[in-house]
């Protein structure tokens, strides 16, 4: 009902291929930048609160300034710090989604991650990338409902770990791949993917043009780009 969506804003936006320029739907996957090893240790909680407290508080707005112009030391500290109570609380997608009547709150989230899979028309074959995929809870959904194959970016590398490792236990790895990297600036060739999309994650944007610019570049001709916020 238009009730129960009063709070989100939803995004679909697409550009046009030249009829001679129709995009093939391959199935090869993309060649990713050398991963880093997923031994690195994640600081300490007390560590990680003293960091954020140290550069980031402040009299005004708890120094929101610099977190825009610092935004990806900002997140990765924030998320060293949080992530294990992101997924105590909503287990492994971490946003929320308009419940139905006598829905349970797992369905509503799988519900909501089928329906930006079937607003992109995703299917076995495509590539397609998940910006800020956090710990891969929707990705993996997404994956597994849809049968494309996605790569998720995240600057976060305790996320990147957590999401690899969930994704090798639900034996999901021929379906994803993850990168740890800026959604600002990722090192992939342009026209890499059929479709793109962002779950809640471009909020953290210190410029949101940049970022869709981003998913624009990345796009194929035709491809299409969808949004949760």
């Amino acid at each position: 009902s238009a009730a129960s969506h009063s709070w989100e804003s939803w995004c679909c936006q697409c550009y046009s291929a030249p009829k001679d320029a129709a995009a093939s739907h391959e199935t090869a996957r993309i060649e990713l930048p050398s991963r880093q090893a997923d031994d690195r240790q994640r600081p300490s909680a007390s560590t990680a609160a003293e960091t954020l407290g140290h550069r980031y508080s402040s009299p005004k707005r708890g120094g929101q300034d610099r977190r825009a112009t610092d935004y990806e030391d900002f997140n990765s500290v924030y998320y060293d710090l949080l992530t294990d109570f992101y997924e105590y609380g909503l287990g492994q997608s971490f946003h929320f989604a308009p419940r139905a009547p006598n829905e349970s709150f797992s369905a509503s989230i799988a519900r909501y991650e089928h329906y930006i899979a079937h607003m992109l028309g995703l299917r076995p074959g495509m590539r397609v990338l998940d910006l800020g995929c956090g710990v891969g809870g929707p990705l993996r959904e997404i994956a597994r409902f849809s049968g494309a194959h996605i790569v998720g970016v995240n600057l976060n590398g305790y996320q990147i770990q957590r999401a690899r490792r969930q994704t090798d236990d639900v034996g999901l790895s021929h379906l994803a791949d993850f990168l740890e990297s800026d959604f600002m600036s990722i090192d992939l060739p342009d026209g890499s993917f059929d479709a793109v999309y962002a779950i809640e994650a471009t909020c953290h944007a210190p410029d949101r043009v940049g970022v869709f610019s981003e998913a624009r570049r990345l796009l194929k001709p035709g491809g299409c780009f969808a949004s949760y916020e």
